[in-house]
Parts: structure tokens; sequence; C-alpha cells
């Protein structure tokens, strides 16, 4: 059996994870979301394959903060007659989005359900120190 070379036997470094780049179809606010987003997982978190939900998770915050706006000037009106039709039907699209963004988050593992199991968060549920926010501060 003949000697492998050097060469053959130099070990190939493992690939530098690089970061998942925001699709130019995104708003700036959307592209300012993803980059934050991306930053805080490790390298690896996010692949290609997971663009789709990240996409669709940074457009529904957007689209609930650009709501909350819109709320926010309605409500500073109801005083002067302001429209509590309007405020209501754009609460329940605050409410769509927060549970699209919940579900996205979920899906992408950014929250903390998506990493315990049932059994995982009893345990460390029973492990918390401190007072109960139902008890007596006698």
């Amino acid at each position: 059996m003949a000697k492998k070379s050097s060469a053959s036997l130099t070990v190939v470094p493992p690939g530098v994870a690089t970061l998942l780049s925001p699709p130019k179809s995104l708003t700036t606010r959307q592209k300012e979301l993803w980059k934050e987003i991306v930053l805080s997982k490790p390298a690896s978190w996010f692949d290609p394959s997971t663009a789709p939900l990240l996409s669709g998770y940074v457009k529904a915050i957007a689209s609930h903060e650009a709501l909350a706006l819109r709320s926010d000037a309605i409500e500073a009106t109801l005083d002067d007659g302001g429209d509590l039709k309007t405020l209501n039907r754009i609460h329940a699209m605050i409410e769509r989005q927060a549970r699209l963004i919940q579900t996205f988050a979920t899906k992408l593992r950014l929250t903390q359900q998506s990493r315990y199991t049932a059994a995982t968060a009893a345990v460390m549920s029973s492990k918390a120190s401190g007072p109960r926010p139902w008890g007596d501060d006698k």
C-alpha cells in the first residue's frame, strides 16, 4: 500500500457560515429587522430554506408596527369624535399580525416555547426561585 501524500492528509477547515442576506424586495425597515434577527442568532441558525419564513416574520412585524402607529393616531382623536369603528378594525388587524408574528417566531425557533419540551418547562418552573407573583408580600 502506497503512502499518502501530506497534501491528501491535510484537514479541510469547516466552511465558514455566512449570514443570510435579506431579499431585495424587502422595505428598508424590514431589512433592518431581518439584520437584527439574523445577528441575534449563530450564523448557522438561518439558511436559505428558512428565508421565506424569516421574510414573512419581518413583514408581519413591520406591518404590526405600522398598524400600532395608526392606532395611536386614531386614539389621540377619540375625544374629538375620532372613528371608533376604524379603531376597532385596526385593533383586529393588530391582533392578527401579533398571532402571525407568534407563529413565525415559533417556527423559526426564536421563542422560549420552541426550545423547551413541556417536561423541561415544568422542571424549570419548579426550580424557579423568588416570590410567587400571587403570593402575599407579608
